[in-house]
């Protein structure tokens, strides 16, 4: 009679006392995702485009995509687990046949049925877009050692590019030509160093990708490393009545000025002057306005300093920049 209870005990710790049974989340009781069915969305330059059918599952699918090739025929995977329908394989050779296959992957991160195999092969036939909004500033800084013009233009989105042709010349018609090819670069921007002040220099950018196909080139861009501005008045260690009349002689190819008045000779900036066009070496500092109605006025008797920068560009961005000079107000 013991044995017999001791046997019933066990058996409720146990929770069963026969065939084993599965609990409800055990994977075991759920069969294998259904395949999906697998098309070839687009191929060529260096890259493959693929889109499947939906799997139906009572939870959000992740899907795994996996390539073969006529180089390597075993699969392998080449995403990790993805939640989109689509992906783009990018970086391939153009000469050699790639094999995918997709399959979804249920909670328990096993994979389903494998889907169909869609194969093809990402000949080089586009040619690269043309590179846009080339920009180029010019700098001649001789404080911070700059002389250059620095350029920069929106990176191209094709997946087998591998860079871009800077080509640079001193006439506004250029052509791509190995004579005025300046660099190629990987990045989409370059800094030249290798001009001289007063001269101006046009550029213009091609996009080139694995096949060494080249684009048409981008729009012409250019800019000038401008002289320094020579500084006139107020003449430094001379006492200055105010308003104080600020006067420089004009930079030729520069296209405005705006002048730097400060408590140091290298901080403390309090002026607050329009940039004045290329005809007006003058500037008149009437205080700089604050908050409300307070102004900032320069002070008897208080030593101050100012300089002059010179800009090609409509918005005033520092081309060059003078000596820096002090005056004394009366």
């Amino acid at each position: 009679m013991k044995g017999q209870i001791l046997f019933v005990f066990v058996c409720i710790l146990n929770f069963s006392c026969g065939d084993e049974k599965k609990t409800p989340n055990d994977p075991r009781q759920f069969s294998l995702l259904a395949a999906p069915i697998l098309r070839l969305e687009s191929i060529g330059d260096g890259e493959v485009s693929l889109f499947w059918s939906t799997v139906s599952a009572d939870y959000d699918l992740l899907y795994r995509v996996s390539r073969s090739s006529d180089n390597d025929p075993n699969f392998f995977e080449e995403s990790d687990s993805i939640s989109e329908t689509e992906f783009i394989d990018r970086g391939l050779e153009y000469t050699t046949e790639y094999s995918y296959r997709v399959a979804a992957v249920d909670q328990f991160g096993r994979l389903g049925e494998w889907s169909n195999t869609v194969s093809g092969q990402p000949f080089n036939n586009r040619t690269p877009e043309s590179p846009v909004k080339l920009r180029a500033f010019a700098h001649n800084i001789p404080l911070l050692n700059q002389l250059d013009i620095s350029l920069d233009w929106d990176e191209n989105a094709e997946a087998d590019l591998v860079g871009y042709r800077v080509y640079r010349s001193t006439v506004k018609e250029i052509f791509p030509t190995e004579e005025n090819l300046l660099v190629e670069v990987v990045d989409a921007r370059y800094v030249d160093q290798t001009v001289e002040v007063g001269t101006t220099y046009f550029y213009v950018v091609t996009a080139v990708d694995r096949g060494d196909k080249e684009s048409q080139i981008s729009f012409v861009a250019s800019d000038t490393p401008l002289r320094l501005p020579s500084l006139v008045a107020p003449i430094e260690g001379v006492l200055t009545k105010t308003p104080v009349v600020f006067r420089w002689n004009p930079v030729p190819k520069a296209t405005g000025y705006r002048v730097i008045v400060t408590t140091s000779p290298t901080s403390g900036e309090i002026s607050e002057m329009e940039l004045t066009p290329a005809l007006n070496t003058t500037a008149i500092f009437m205080g700089r306005l604050l908050s409300g109605k307070q102004r900032i006025e320069l002070e008897s008797g208080k030593i101050y300093y100012w300089k002059v920068i010179g800009s090609t560009h409509s918005s005033g961005v520092e081309n060059t920049v003078s000596s820096i000079s002090s005056f004394k107000v009366l």
